[in-house]
């Protein structure tokens, strides 16, 4: 949704999507600059969660299952990372509960999870925790991922599943070394830590069965100068997977969720990125872990920068728009 409510997730963008192949797809509520909550009209006429809704219809009206990604977007009371980091553990020696977590707990997850129950099961909370721009502390994002569970788990919305913001996976062109630290995976580690010390994570697992998340988000962007390869993309993900069933006792069913992944043809050429796109998507789909993953994107937006998409900005298809049939058509 545009700042003032502009609908870009229109009937034509869903065909095109449910075309490709793809099952699921991944939407970003966003209130923008001009909506304080999302359930009053503004000068627009409308709110925020009624033009939502005509976003998620669309997806729904083409068989797309929709994955709501919950970020730093959804509740714009400070959208600063100083009102989301405030009293945190880590620098300030706090808990890493505050009034940013709280409000986002309240003005959105209690808001969005059950007015759009029977559209949307599956929720992510945070994109790229451990990101500069949306860096959040692992024990801020621990009481978040504490807060909007029980949000989710006293919805009374059956068969939710939370799925933990998708953990940023990269390295830089020179330093191409996978590790745990450039996987997230330490990041993680220090959420389920600072969970279990200060959100009160046992409790959570002791009420609910389980801590407070039932899937593990991870954004995958490594080799983006260049060809991957399939070794590489099941290491960067065997980090994380060894990170969480650690903490979990040494044993988790619990699934990572790629919820980004993706190459730019300002980076490589057309053709690299269909055959990256291949082998990324061949070995996640063989490990017993990962069971959905989600392209970036569909289509380019030069004005952004963006070049990671299917098709070219005139709609026109790069080679990835068929080799991603290939693997994930009929």
């Amino acid at each position: 949704m545009g700042d003032q409510g502009q609908i870009y997730f229109t009937d034509a963008v869903a065909a095109k999507i449910a075309e490709s192949g793809a099952g699921w797809v991944r939407i970003n509520f966003r209130l923008g600059p001009y909506f304080q909550n999302w359930t009053e009209a503004t000068t627009f006429g409308f709110s925020a969660l009624s033009r939502y809704d005509t976003i998620i219809d669309s997806a729904r009206r083409f068989n797309l299952q929709v994955l709501g990604l919950l970020s730093n977007e959804s509740w714009n009371t400070a959208n600063l990372p100083g009102d989301w980091q405030a009293n945190n553990a880590e620098v300030a020696g706090g808990n890493g509960d505050n009034t940013y977590i709280q409000q986002f707990e309240t003005g959105a997850a209690r808001v969005l999870i059950p007015h759009f129950a029977g559209r949307i099961d599956n929720w992510q909370v945070w994109n790229e925790p451990n990101a500069s721009v949306t860096y959040i502390y692992p024990s801020n994002f621990a009481w978040l991922l504490r807060r909007v569970y029980v949000a989710a788990q006293e919805s009374g919305v059956p068969g939710l599943t939370i799925v933990s913001g998708g953990l940023l996976s990269t390295h830089s062109q020179t330093s191409t070394t996978l590790t745990s630290a450039n996987t997230g995976a330490d990041y993680l580690r220090a959420t389920y830590q600072q969970g279990k010390l200060l959100a009160g994570w046992e409790d959570i697992k002791s009420l609910y069965g389980s801590y407070p998340l039932d899937a593990i988000g991870q954004q995958l962007y490594i080799d983006q100068w260049g060809r991957t390869k399939a070794i590489r993309i099941e290491l960067a993900v065997d980090f994380v997977h060894d990170a969480y069933v650690a903490e979990e006792g040494g044993s988790s069913d619990k699934p990572i969720h790629v919820t980004e992944m993706g190459w730019t043809t300002a980076m490589v050429n057309e053709s690299l990125q269909a055959s990256n796109l291949k082998t990324a998507y061949t070995k996640l789909r063989g490990l017993s872990y990962t069971p959905r993953s989600y392209w970036f994107f569909l289509q380019d937006i030069p004005v952004a920068n963006l070049f990671h998409g299917l098709l070219r900005s005139d709609g026109s298809e790069k080679p990835s728009w068929g080799a991603y049939r290939d693997v994930n058509g009929p």
